[in-house]
């Protein structure tokens, strides 16, 4: 239970689910919480963990804290994530699930499946079952837009584009379903009328709902990519879809490396290795190489440990002047880009900070042995705030 003295809602909730814990142990169910704070000083943690009846970590562990924090992506609190008996994830939305439904310990969230449905609606009226996309071997996008959202209204277009670009080519089936955050049926009824996909009923706000809960969508526009299976290909696909106008790199997974200004979505999220060479050009076939081998390697480790989550993000910063590169180099107090002179750093906005390789010599090994130190807790954070 990620949580804080100083957090209104944290000290609205905190009691309430302290009740549910109390009731769940006096019918002898198999539960335990964890409280990891976020107060600001071990007398606050005291005095809030005083009103708790379940165990903390103790408050100077702040990197295994922090650590937890990563792990589960942990962007605001409270945050309540529920694990099994194994330590496996049932849901990192805890608080939700709690609220929604006190009696439905231990919170298992509904499948995919489940969440998607059996049937979809066409902007005409007519249904298409899900059956029936399954049958047709087609990839599944499952777009989260609402018509009141500029960024929506700019990225929707684009999509439309691809979906027509495919439509009809069997080397690529593809077909997406639009779950509506709009505000009213009026809205949403306008929007999906200039869509030529599919769509969950407006009035099915429980499936629109659990939708959004089983992906963890924390703005929209968001775009996922699914095998005909349902299996994850990519949790955040809309960079991919903007970045490719012809569609050769359709259903669109995620690459090993992106560029931040072409893509950078979960930075803010994830662990995110940035190597910055906007004046390196003679150098950038290796370098793009060096960090390259680094996130293969990660991946391949990550799939042979069945992990269907990226732990790690890898970018670089190629353009000069303006844009994300240079808001990183802000942030992370680089200076200018110097002729030549990659830089690297290893960002963790979730957890608040950054490291930096001081080496000016960027390799695979250098790479990796700054992840590797990182992950075994060797290396401090500094406060991005330290840098401005």
């Amino acid at each position: 239970y990620f949580s804080a003295h100083w957090c209104p809602p944290c000290r609205q909730f905190t009691p309430i689910f302290g009740e549910i814990y109390k009731e769940l142990k006096s019918r002898g169910k198999n539960f335990e919480v964890v409280f990891a704070s976020s107060d600001r000083d071990e007398a606050s943690f005291a005095e809030y963990h005083g009103e708790q009846p379940w165990l903390a970590m103790p408050f100077a562990n702040r990197d295994l804290k922090n650590k937890l924090s990563a792990k589960y992506k942990v962007q605001g609190i409270p945050t309540l994530v529920i694990l099994d008996e194994n330590g496996d994830v049932i849901t990192k939305d805890g608080r939700s699930a709690v609220m929604k439904d006190p009696e439905a310990f231990p919170w298992t969230p509904p499948t995919l499946a489940e969440a998607l449905g059996e049937s979809f609606v066409r902007a005409d009226g007519s249904e298409v079952s899900l059956a029936s996309i399954a049958k047709s071997g087609a990839n599944v996008g499952v777009y989260f837009s609402a018509h009141w959202c500029g960024p929506c209204r700019q990225f929707t277009p684009k999509l439309i584009e691809a979906y027509d670009k495919m439509l009809g080519d069997p080397a690529k089936p593809f077909e997406v379903i639009f779950v509506s955050g709009d505000r009213d049926e009026a809205g949403f009824k306008e929007y999906f009328g200039s869509m030529p996909w599919l769509a969950v009923p407006f009035d099915d706000e429980k499936r629109r709902d659990a939708l959004n809960e089983y992906f963890g969508v924390q703005g929209i526009p968001h775009f996922v990519m699914l095998t005909p299976e349902l299996k994850m290909i990519n949790p955040n696909a809309r960079g991919s879809v903007m970045s490719d106008p012809t569609c050769e790199e359709f259903p669109w997974r995620p690459k090993l490396v992106t560029d931040v200004d072409e893509d950078c979505e979960g930075i803010n999220e994830t662990t995110t290795v940035v190597l910055l060479m906007e004046e390196c050009g003679d150098d950038w076939d290796d370098l793009t190489a060096a960090i390259t081998a680094v996130a293969k390697d990660v991946k391949d480790a990550e799939e042979a440990r069945g992990e269907d989550e990226l732990s790690t993000l890898f970018m670089t910063v190629t353009e000069t002047g303006g844009g994300i590169g240079a808001q990183l180099r802000k942030l992370c107090g680089l200076g200018r880009a110097a002729s030549g002179v990659p830089q690297l750093v290893l960002l963790d906005l979730g957890v608040g900070g950054y490291v930096k390789l001081e080496s000016k010599d960027v390799t695979k090994d250098a790479i990796a042995t700054l992840l590797a130190d990182y992950r075994a807790g060797k290396l401090e954070l500094q406060s991005p705030n330290a840098a401005r």
